[in-house]
């Protein structure tokens, strides 16, 4: 491209300086002309962008982004590209947005990776009884010999609810764990399975029965809704770990919260029906759970690698070059 682009950065701080550490800024400011919100602009609101949209060529932006409808597109009439330092983009493309061209990239893969480290410190954490010991330890007490001393993850049989970026990243950690991994996903194929080196379950009671873990990795979407219900998880073998790092509807949530108050489940939970966690809920006291507020996805170091991802789209698509992270309007159905 042989025009310099104008990109409007509809980030606000603190969020913008997590993303656009000053290296970040230094490149994107090389190859473009960059406007930045002013003191008191809303992402959501463009209204408070000061700038003038027509001019715009790239919007780059993370969680809080505008709806793209008709009425904003027709204001950013120069717009080729959104850059999405965040995950999921259906919250805010429409219809309206791939029709005329524009085209959007994210850093999903990004937080995969955070995500799957996540995963691992929970598979740990769950198999080693970590909580359980940890409170034990708050209160004084010390191990007794028949509450068992906890098992390990090499050699574990893996259950994974989808083979979605997340999962995928998990699986790359497991390796040197020798786990047996199986995945149950109707939209993987068989040759990509058996590249990624898993075994392609057809039923979710199956896999359910055979697994010592099972680890949600599923988008939200009509067809995931309630995926695991009662009848699965007492099919689940007495110590299973469930995981849950992605969305909460994919698993039946009084029935698991059902299952581990009587101890017969384990869990690491990073997301709830209701957020934030109401106080008092069972599973903030359960001895037999880990649970955190909604951060798999979310660290320092991720946050700074989704600034780099976006810049260095943005940087590919002034240079005429494929991006990487693109999102299709095909792929929107099955994605998170």
């Amino acid at each position: 491209m042989a025009q310099r682009l104008n990109v409007l950065c509809v980030l606000v701080p603190p969020l913008r300086d997590h993303l656009m550490r000053p290296p970040s800024v230094q490149r994107l400011e090389a190859i473009a002309n960059v406007t930045w919100l002013p003191s008191g602009g809303v992402p959501t609101k463009p209204e408070t962008w000061e700038t003038v949209l027509g001019d715009v060529h790239v919007i780059m932006g993370s969680w809080g982004m505008p709806r793209f409808d008709n009425q904003l597109l027709d204001l950013l009439t120069s717009l080729e590209l959104v850059a999405h330092g965040a995950g999921s983009v259906k919250p805010f493309v429409t219809p309206a947005f791939f029709e005329r061209g524009i085209r959007v990239t994210h850093g999903a893969s990004v937080i995969a990776q955070s995500v799957g480290e996540w995963c691992l410190m929970a598979a740990l954490v769950g198999l080693r009884r970590a909580v359980a010991f940890h409170e034990v330890m708050r209160e004084d007490g010390w191990k007794v010999s028949q509450d068992g001393h906890g098992d390990e993850l090499t050699g574990k049989r893996i259950g994974l609810l989808a083979m979605s970026q997340t999962a995928r990243a998990f699986l790359k950690l497991l390796k040197p764990f020798r786990c047996d991994v199986r995945v149950y996903d109707p939209y993987l194929a068989d040759d990509d399975a058996t590249n990624l080196g898993v075994v392609k379950e057809h039923s979710i009671d199956a896999l359910c029965t055979w697994a010592d873990i099972i680890s949600n990795h599923v988008p939200a979407t009509p067809e995931t809704s309630n995926l695991v219900k009662a009848d699965q998880l007492a099919l689940m073998r007495d110590g299973t770990l469930v995981i849950n790092s992605a969305r909460p509807a994919a698993i039946d949530y009084p029935a698991l919260i059902a299952e581990l108050r009587s101890g017969r489940l384990r869990a690491a939970l990073d997301v709830f029906p209701e957020e934030p966690v109401k106080p008092g809920d069972p599973v903030r006291y359960l001895p037999n759970v880990l649970v955190t507020p909604h951060v798999a996805g979310a660290t320092w170091d991720g946050r700074a690698r989704l600034g780099e991802t976006m810049v260095d789209e943005i940087i590919r698509f002034a240079g005429g070059e494929q991006l990487r992270h693109e999102v299709h309007p095909d792929r929107l159905a099955t994605m998170a």
